[in-house]
């Protein structure tokens, strides 16, 4: 049996190009900045799908984001799959339907899972012959018997948590190029007990916060070791610190290793110096921390349980800076924002020297919280799902207009690249900051 594990394209490896080149076309010169430094990421939820497969099964695995556009859909349709497995966010959507459907034609079974499709399973379900809502490894079992015993069913969604101390190590051997990868994405936890109105994750995963094993996480990097050389490994969980007991024990595995390492945190760890050390210790070389705004009564409209930290957030980043990088992650559009945002978050990112910066346009993805609230505020602007990046207004803001927003925001990238830049390449690692070549992520 032969299976197809597809991300379509969609989500840019440099979006940053098309942005200024779309919404902004005086910002060109920006793009001088980036030169050859492009992210380059595999997908982890296919990889991690793909390693729960039983062996009979004959796995290929492809990226039409990293495939030349000229033979990009030649390599996707070269061979005949038993069963073709689409994922991907919001911007991949239209793509994944035009694919799904050219695989249906041909006669070859299409399951859809990832996050669009576990959001909105009844528009998914008009393309796909199956959708998987949220996890994929509790039911990934139920779904392959059904297909062989042709009744495979149109949804399919675990009713339970998956224990991630089973899951056995993502399958990287199935990269074809593993050295044209210089960010390798790992995750160790999984689960939000917060319902931040913007975030899909809670609908993703659910509520309870669960982990792998220290052991776990060290035999994954060390099979990344030996198909990359000197690998630059990011974990992709939601807050990997959460949980500071495991953090700890986790960290403390890693320092053997000698790795060098990112991850999403919560301003929350400047008050462990003990955390913090082990951080520096292990090889971490950037901690990224969802701040969102510097107001506290807007904040608390979207994400009240972090309100209460915005008076500490200048205190906590010098702390967090005196042992390891920090970035700074901001949304812009909050219904209490107006165009003051733009030189307000100025001037902190200046006065707090962080060595880097991540901006995004306050995204209403579908099926969240915010997407319902706007929508029944009549202030939804599109539907057309690559405009979902995080950089477009999809929405009416309350206090300024969509051009403003989108307009404030590329300023802010065009102000903050070069000193961005500059400080990655001190670091003297690839890739380069988030916001430069950023894959399509609002936390």
């Amino acid at each position: 049996m032969k299976a197809l594990l597809l991300s379509p394209r969609g989500s840019s490896r440099n979006t940053q190009d098309l942005i200024v080149r779309d919404i902004l076309e005086e910002l060109s010169d920006t793009l001088v900045l980036i030169g050859d430094d492009t992210e380059f990421v595999p997908h982890l939820g296919l990889l991690t799908l793909a390693a729960h497969f039983p062996p009979e099964w004959e796995l290929t695995y492809l990226e039409e984001e990293y495939l030349p556009l000229d033979s990009a859909e030649a390599q996707i349709f070269a061979e005949k799959y038993d069963l073709v497995f689409l994922t991907g966010y919001d911007p991949q959507a239209e793509r994944a339907y035009q694919l799904a459907a050219r695989f249906r034609e041909l006669g070859e079974p299409v399951v859809m899972g990832g996050h669009h499709a576990s959001l909105l399973p009844r528009e998914a379900a008009r393309y796909a012959d199956a959708v998987v809502i949220g996890e994929g490894e509790p039911v990934l079992p139920q779904l392959l018997n059904d297909f062989k015993n042709g009744c495979l069913k149109p949804v399919y969604q675990s009713q339970t948590p998956y224990d991630l101390t089973l899951s056995p190590p993502s399958r990287f051997d199935l990269l074809k190029n593993p050295k044209l990868y210089n960010k390798i994405p790992l995750i160790a936890t999984r689960g939000c007990p917060h319902h931040c109105e913007f975030c899909c994750f809670p609908a993703l995963y659910g509520p309870i916060f669960r982990h792998k094993t220290a052991a776990q996480v060290v035999r994954e990097i060390q099979l990344v070791q030996c198909l990359i050389p000197d690998p630059y490994f990011s974990f992709s969980d939601e807050n990997l610190l959460a949980d500071h007991g495991f953090a700890k024990n986790l960290l403390k595995a890693l320092i053997p290793l000698e790795i060098e390492w990112e991850c999403y945190c919560d301003i929350g760890i400047a008050r462990d110096e003990e955390l913090l050390t082990l951080l520096r210790d292990s090889g971490c070389r950037l901690v990224q921390v969802g701040l969102e705004t510097l107001s506290p009564q807007t904040l608390a409209q979207v994400e009240f349980w972090k309100s209460e930290q915005v008076a500490g957030y200048r205190e906590a980043i010098k702390k967090i800076q005196q042992f390891v990088p920090f970035m700074g992650m901001f949304i812009v559009g909050l219904d209490g924002d107006t165009p003051e945002i733009f030189s307000q978050l100025r001037d902190f990112i200046t006065q707090t020297r962080m060595a880097e910066m991540d901006f995004a346009i306050l995204t209403p993805m579908p099926g969240t919280p915010l997407f319902s609230r706007l929508e029944r505020e009549g202030r939804i602007l599109s539907r057309d799902w690559k405009r979902y990046n995080w950089f477009r207004a999809n929405f009416q803001p309350l206090a300024m207009t969509p051009a403003e927003l989108e307009g404030g925001i590329l300023r802010l990238f065009q102000e903050f690249s070069q000193m961005a830049v500059e400080n990655y390449r001190k670091r003297g690692r690839k890739p380069i900051p988030a916001h430069l070549a950023r894959q399509g992520r609002q936390t």
